[in-house]
């Protein structure tokens, strides 16, 4: 009996899953840090769906770098009618700074200390890294920021932030226009490694490199994502399922920019349902469906709907590393209409316009490896 027990009781264990907080003073297993509560799902460590950890937190602003390496993860914003959850860091590439280690993480003992700057920061100074020990992540109305492009903060002042060597990037001051295109470069929101990982109704914000997709296959449902250059990009094989995809713009000097940089060697990248839009507090100049990261880039725009004329060129993809986008076959159009109505000419793209018996049997499933995304 004390056996049947005792094993009833492990099983219990190895198939209950634990809700852990960030923000909720009242609540047990409340966190000050959305570190801090990612470090303790670690040491869970759940390893099927029955052991997953959601991890609940309020409404604010959480300025911090965030590394989750562990499977089984969810972020969940319990209360967007009270505010958004806005998770933000400020590492950009081409900087150095007194908090990077020599992996290029953030590390709040070398913030403190002081003492010598690095550079060469992972994966664009990502915000969120989820790392590819990381599968089966999910979150719920989450805003993934990098305020790199978007505005200073003092804390970035107070790490020391400055150009690399031989670099002719602008000194970073509190006075510094950081949404001029002169100051842009790459800062990821997120990184995202792992795999079988899903959004719904989140928000992704940077210019250039705002989302980087790693991991396949992922999934994003009613997100938006907002950036100017190569806003989307990586190898993932990914759905975007009803997204906004926005121009960021910049305040001076407005530069067409690429929606996607893709590199899959699968299906690559579809954008089902979504539509084009921009940001009414910059300038914003037409730009394009994406540019090839490489040969194989693989990038299927279905259904898609343009704010006005102003937001996809007539050619509708541009070129990349000597790679022009007349010659990747994987560079795909249906059915692009302006949000009137009335259907886009396609008579100059460069990519493929298809016809409806060619996307007649299009199978979504196809690029999620026959995955059925809770968020579907």
């Amino acid at each position: 009996m004390i056996r049947q027990i005792l094993l009833f009781l492990l099983i219990c264990h190895i198939f209950s899953k634990t809700d852990l907080y960030v923000g909720y003073s009242e609540k047990s297993n409340n966190f000050q840090t959305v570190q801090d509560a990612v470090d303790k799902a670690s040491s869970i460590n759940p390893n099927n769906e029955n052991g997953r950890v959601t991890i609940h937190i309020a409404p604010g602003t959480y300025r911090q770098q965030i590394v989750v390496n562990t499977p089984y993860i969810t972020f969940i914003n319990d209360e967007p009618s009270k505010g958004q959850v806005l998770l933000t860091f400020y590492y950009g590439i081409g900087y150095k700074y007194y908090s990077a280690n020599e992996k290029g993480f953030f590390d709040k003992n070398l913030f403190a200390k002081k003492s010598s700057k690095r550079s060469g920061v992972y994966r664009w100074g990502a915000t969120v890294q989820v790392l590819s020990k990381a599968s089966y992540f999910k979150a719920r109305d989450i805003v993934f920021e990098n305020s790199f492009n978007r505005y200073m903060t003092e804390q970035e002042i107070q790490d020391g932030v400055e150009p690399e060597a031989g670099s002719t990037l602008p000194q970073r001051t509190s006075s510094l226009d950081v949404k001029a295109k002169e100051s842009t470069e790459r800062a990821a929101a997120i990184s995202i490694e792992a795999t079988y990982a899903e959004f719904l109704n989140c928000k992704f914000y940077s210019s250039q490199d705002t989302l980087y997709t790693g991991g396949s296959p992922l999934y994003f449902k009613n997100c938006l994502i907002e950036g100017e250059t190569d806003y989307i990009f990586g190898e993932s094989n990914a759905v975007f399922d009803s997204c906004e995809l926005s121009w960021k713009g910049f305040s001076t000097n407005p530069k067409g920019g690429h929606i996607t940089a893709s590199k899959a060697t699968g299906t690559g990248y579809l954008m089902y349902n979504c539509k084009v839009t921009k940001n009414k507090g910059l300038s914003v100049k037409a730009g394009d469906f994406g540019r090839p990261w490489s040969q194989n880039a693989h990038v299927f725009y279905v259904n898609t709907i343009l704010e006005d004329d102003s937001t996809i060129i007539p050619a509708g993809w541009g070129a990349m590393g000597g790679v022009q986008p007349e010659n990747v076959e994987g560079f795909k159009e249906y059915g692009t209409k302006y949000a009137n109505g009335s259907p886009v000419s396609t008579s100059q793209r460069k990519g493929h316009v298809l016809s409806d018996k060619d996307v007649g049997n299009l199978d979504i499933k196809k690029y999620m490896n026959n995955w059925t995304p809770s968020f579907m």
